[in-house]
């Protein structure tokens, strides 16, 4: 016979009796109240069930009409469960969590799970996304990011009129040669943006002046703005912005904190401007720019010429700047590898 010591409701009321269970091995089952004999549930056979183990948290016994009785004594439930082979499916729970190689095992496991997850099923999920947005959304969101960005971080363009009519009119091949894209030229004063250049997803090309200032050749902007094409053309911001998007809702899934998931949305304009983009989405970008060069007979080193110059100025800029926003190559990665492929001669 097994003894379990407990609590018995009897599912009427809520009263909360201590009482024993007894299991007799013929199956047979009787509950009784503490030092009393005449048996409050007797059946004449075993027919219950228990609830799975969870640690050392207490447990229920479920008999067939109502009644339940709560026991602590998790061995004496296991030991009465594997006598007469009634083991819940749940079970294997307590197996794995109470063996610290299976709980070292999921960890690794689940930990490798994420990893795919983020390194390839959410990039992949986005593409898939972000090529499927209608166009509508695409225009409103870069439309709306230049707005914030023009109240938030540009003053207007200090160039004189006539550079930016020879600079566009130097790009206007680009811009008709991607008619799909709705490419549009801007021209914004950097200020702490400092020499930039990016695109955002409705076709907007973002020239500051420091950028127009530092080429000597309007070879070298349009170089700048064809690797930009080939992000818009490839929708890289808003496959970025749905990356994060999708990595932000996934760390709310496990940890349910739902603040650090509007930071993603109220961070866009930033996002959009650092570019901050993926070495696949740069290299993307740069074979672009170099397919467009090569079949416009435009020099491609013309790309590596102001890539250099700015890796100049950045060296040599003045210390008070340090605090300021990274410049155009501070979000690109691998500046070297990347500039050797427009230095290659043809």
């Amino acid at each position: 016979m097994i003894v379990i010591r407990g609590n018995y409701y009897d599912g009427k009321t809520s009263a909360q009796v201590p009482a024993e269970c007894r299991v007799f091995d013929n199956g047979a089952v009787h509950v009784c109240e503490s030092g009393i004999v005449e048996p409050l549930l007797a059946l004449p056979r075993f027919d219950f069930k228990a609830s799975p183990r969870l640690a050392n948290t207490a447990r229920y016994i479920y008999f067939p009409h109502g009644e339940k009785f709560e026991t602590e004594d998790n061995p004496a439930v296991d030991d009465l469960l594997q006598r007469f082979k009634k083991q819940p499916r749940l079970h294997i729970v307590h197996v794995l969590e109470s063996r610290t190689r299976y709980i070292l095992i999921c960890l690794v496991a689940m930990s490798a799970v994420m990893w795919a997850g983020g390194r390839y099923g959410v990039p992949a999920a986005a593409r898939v996304i972000a090529h499927n947005l209608p166009s509508s959304v695409v225009q409103k969101a870069g439309s709306q990011t230049l707005d914030i960005l023009d109240r938030t971080v540009f003053t207007p363009s200090r160039l004189d009129k006539s550079v930016r009519q020879r600079v566009t009119a130097h790009v206007e091949p680009l811009v008709q040669s991607h008619s799909g894209l709705r490419l549009q030229i801007h021209f914004r004063n950097g200020g702490r943006l400092g020499a930039n250049a990016f695109a955002l997803p409705n076709g907007a090309l973002v020239l500051t002046d420091e950028m127009v200032t530092l080429a000597r050749h309007d070879d070298e902007l349009l170089a700048v703005l064809a690797h930009e094409a080939g992000h818009v053309a490839r929708r890289h911001g808003v496959q970025r912005i749905i990356q994060d998007s999708l990595l932000a809702f996934a760390i709310m899934a496990v940890t349910g904190d739902v603040s650090g998931t509007s930071q993603v949305f109220l961070g866009l304009p930033v996002m959009l401007t650092e570019l901050a983009y993926s070495r696949d989405f740069e290299r993307e970008a740069d074979r672009y720019a170099l397919d467009y060069l090569q079949s416009h007979q435009i020099p491609p080193r013309r790309f590596a010429d102001l890539m250099r110059r700015l890796q100049q100025e950045k060296r040599t800029d003045d210390p008070d700047t340090e605090g300021r926003w990274s410049n155009y190559l501070s979000t690109h990665p691998d500046t070297e590898e990347r500039l050797r492929r427009f230095e290659e001669p043809n």
